[in-house]
């Protein structure tokens, strides 16, 4: 059934919000009326969570609604890494109505879904899954969706597993050809799409010229680009992130007028215009019999991000152009069980040259898998690293208690990992976060702590987790350190994110 067919075709996005941190009053005022003017101009997807624009979101929009009688369909979204059971998933939809001030809200999100395994989790007996259905028995929320950030195989699953009833999936200029066969399964199942980075997060405003053939008569390229983000039939809306009101009217221009060019026609040519580019990896598989075992059209396909200038989220708050690309090229690829993630940065290529021999484009793979080897070395992209990382940390120096900070995907990848590599530990894990919802909560098995909980218990080591805000939490968390307890940082400064 579609649910989203008949919306406005633009949607809003709130994570870009000009807020500077949740108790930024002036900022969140301009967003709240940033959000009125949306809804004014006919918006009513509003795509939303706690953590967006800095933490004040939520508190924009409770003051926008507060503001309006116009209906608006919103988001409360559910990630599995801190949300694993039908309670918590309860616990979190009450805490963000609470914030955005409503009773209920039109769609349940199951959030970043990075593997059809981790599918199979949420869909199990007491999990996400029965929690989202319970709420809609209740009247709480109206439609379980959900976002994919999984492989276009797994996603493809997902999709024809038939138990959501829309989803919102990364569709834009620079990942068009892995994602097309997503879209092609949700048509062909009926199945409605919201589309998230239409303009590669910002990459593809950020390199207008580059990305300029997507452009037809009258168009710029911000506005060709959401525009072919919009050409496919299963593509029902399109997420606007807004920083401004010009942005708002410019967002709207583009997805609301009627271009010259037919969405199919647009959809070819774009396309094409894509395949054509110098360097870039078509997907054909010619090369997949490599005799050392390299998943080299995994690998070669994943190298076309390289081939588009800084395609990389500005979530992640980093500037060296070396570390965007390596951001670029990896990202996405630790947590789905399709994704490559080496044991070790030591290239297997044996110089044999049957890739080159086979490939239709005659690219120069051998050379780039010695480019992809030694970027992975530099950025720590390897599992080796990240035993070495936390051996470094942890192991040997006789801590009773080990500090992370915050508690979240990272720390529970740094939980995990340490068991797989080490085993169980011979200290105990102490989580802190800064968010006071969180404060005296069990979560997997550990208490949430509040910062000012760190001269009490004296953790001998705090570890920052964090990736986007690393340094500002570092920098905050300094206060506490002393000869007792130690504050180090979990990323070097050329690691790409442990978790993207």
């Amino acid at each position: 059934m579609s649910i989203l067919s008949n919306c406005f075709p633009m949607g809003l996005g709130t994570s870009r919000f000009p807020i500077k941190n949740a108790n930024d009053g002036e900022g969140i005022e301009e967003s709240a009326n940033l959000t009125l003017k949306a809804l004014d101009a006919g918006v009513r997807y509003i795509d939303t969570s706690y953590p967006y624009a800095n933490g004040g979101a939520h508190a924009a929009l409770r003051l926008a609604f507060k503001q309006t009688k116009i209906p608006y369909a919103v988001t409360l979204k559910v990630l599995y890494q801190h949300d694993k059971t039908a309670d918590e998933a309860r616990r979190r939809v009450e805490m963000q109505l609470k914030s955005l001030g409503i009773e209920k809200a039109a769609f349940f999100v199951c959030w970043s879904i990075p593997s059809y395994s981790q599918f199979l989790e949420i869909m199990s007996n007491g999990g996400v899954y029965d929690g989202a259905l319970r709420l809609k028995d209740e009247g709480i929320i109206d439609h379980i969706c959900c976002s994919l950030h999984a492989s276009a195989g797994d996603s493809v699953k997902i999709i024809e597993s038939g138990a959501f009833e829309a989803a919102t999936i990364s569709f834009n200029l620079a990942n068009s050809i892995q994602t097309l066969p997503v879209l092609d399964a949700a048509l062909k199942h009926n199945f409605d799409v919201a589309v998230m980075n239409p303009l590669g997060g910002g990459g593809i405003a950020q390199n207008r010229e580059f990305f300029s053939f997507a452009q037809a008569t009258g168009e710029d390229t911000v506005m060709a680009a959401l525009r072919f983000a919009k050409s496919h039939p299963a593509v029902k809306v399109i997420l606007s992130g807004l920083n401004n009101k010009d942005e708002l009217t410019e967002n709207l221009k583009a997805i609301t007028e009627k271009p010259d060019e037919a969405d199919t026609e647009r959809l070819l040519r774009v396309v094409k215009s894509v395949k054509d580019i110098d360097g870039y990896c078509v997907n054909c598989h010619y090369c997949d019999a490599c005799p050392a075992g390299i998943p080299i059209s995994e690998l070669m396909d994943k190298r076309n991000r390289l081939l588009f200038p800084d395609i990389v989220s500005q979530d992640y708050k980093r500037t060296d152009s070396g570390l965007l690309q390596n951001i670029s090229l990896f990202q996405g690829d630790l947590t789905g069980e399709n994704e490559w993630f080496p044991d070790s940065c030591e290239n297997p290529c044996i110089r044999c040259g049957l890739c080159e021999e086979t490939c239709t484009q005659k690219l120069k793979i051998v050379s780039a898998l010695d480019d992809l080897y030694a970027r992975c070395k530099k950025s720590g992209f390897s599992l080796n690293y990240r035993k070495n990382r936390l051996h470094e940390l942890t192991v040997g120096k006789g801590y009773k208690h080990v500090g992370l900070y915050p508690k979240d995907r990272f720390a529970d990848l740094v939980v995990k990992l340490y068991k797989q590599f080490f085993g169980e530990p011979d200290f105990e894990w102490i989580a802190f976060n800064s968010d006071p919802n969180m404060w005296g909560r069990q979560v997997d098995g550990l208490t949430i702590h509040a910062p000012d909980d760190i001269p009490v218990i004296k953790p001998e080591i705090i570890i920052v987790c964090n990736y986007a805000y690393q340094e500002e939490i570092y920098n905050d968390l300094l206060r506490y350190e002393s000869g007792e307890i130690k504050i180090v940082k979990l990323h070097r400064e050329t690691d790409v994110p442990w978790v993207f």
